[in-house]
C-alpha cells in the first residue's frame, strides 16, 4: 500500500497537488482556529491578526484548488501563479503591519507551555513539510503545486515569528534587550522573504506567459 502511494505521489501531479492542498488547508484552518481561541484567552491582538491572516491564506488555497480541474488551460494555471504572487506581495503589507504591532507591544504575556508546544509543533512541521515537498516533488512545469508550496513556506515563516515572540514572552520576559535584537531581525527577514517569494512567482509567471505567447505567434 505504502509503495503504491509513494509511486503515485511521484508520478501523478494532480493527485500530489490535491493531497498537499487538502492537508495544508486542514492544518491551516485548525491553526487559525487555535490562534483565534488563544487570542481570546490571552486577549492578544497579535494572535487575532495572525488568525485572520491564516484564514485569508486558506481562502487562497481554495482558489488554487479550483485550478486543478483538467479543463483549465496551461495559461490559466500560469495566471494562477501570478495571482498568488500578487496576493502574497500585497498581503506582505498586512504582515509588516502585524509585525510592527508585535514589536511595539510593551506588555509581555506569560503563555502556557501547551500553547508554546502547539505553536512549535505546527511551525517546525510546516517548515519541514514545505521544504521536503519542494525539494522532492517540485517540477518546473507544475505550476499549481508551486503555488501550494510557496504558500506553505510563507505560512511557516510567519509562524516562526509568532513562535519566537511567544517563547520570548514566556521564558525571556525579563530580557528586553534580547527581544529588541531578535524580533526586529526576524521580522525584517520574514518580510523580505515574503516579498522575494512573491516577486519570483510573478516574474516566473510573466516570463512563461511571454514564452507561450511567442510560441503561439510562431504557429
Amino acid at each position: 500500500m505504502l509503495p503504491h502511494f509513494i509511486a503515485r505521489m511521484k508520478k501523478d501531479s494532480a493527485y500530489r497537488t490535491t493531497l498537499f492542498l487538502c492537508l495544508s488547508f486542514l492544518c491551516n484552518t485548525a491553526y487559525a482556529a487555535f490562534l483565534l481561541v488563544a487570542g481570546i484567552i490571552y486577549s492578544s491582538t497579535w494572535f487575532f491578526a495572525v488568525a485572520v491572516y491564516y484564514a485569508l491564506l486558506a481562502i487562497v488555497r481554495i482558489f488554487v484548488f479550483r485550478q486543478l480541474s483538467p479543463k483549465k488551460s496551461l495559461t490559466a494555471k500560469i495566471k494562477t501563479v501570478r495571482a498568488c504572487g500578487v496576493f502574497l506581495f500585497l498581503i506582505n503589507v498586512a504582515v509588516s503591519g502585524m509585525m510592527f504591532l508585535l514589536l511595539n507591544e510593551r506588555t509581555a504575556v506569560g503563555y502556557h507551555e501547551i500553547t508554546v508546544i502547539t505553536l512549535a509543533t505546527y511551525t517546525f512541521s510546516a517548515l519541514a513539510f514545505s521544504i521536503f515537498g519542494t525539494a522532492k516533488y517540485a517540477r518546473a512545469d507544475d505550476y499549481v503545486f508551486t503555488c501550494c508550496k510557496t504558500i506553505s513556506l510563507v505560512c511557516a515563516n510567519v509562524s516562526m515569528v509568532t513562535l519566537s515572540s511567544t517563547m520570548l514572552a514566556t521564558w525571556g520576559a525579563d530580557n528586553h534587550t534580547l527581544r529588541k535584537v531578535i524580533m526586529p531581525l526576524l521580522c525584517g527577514t520574514v518580510a523580505i522573504l515574503i516579498i522575494v517569494y512573491a516577486l519570483v512567482l510573478i516574474h516566473t509567471a510573466n516570463e512563461r506567459l511571454r514564452s507561450l505567447s511567442y510560441e503561439q505567434k510562431r504557429k
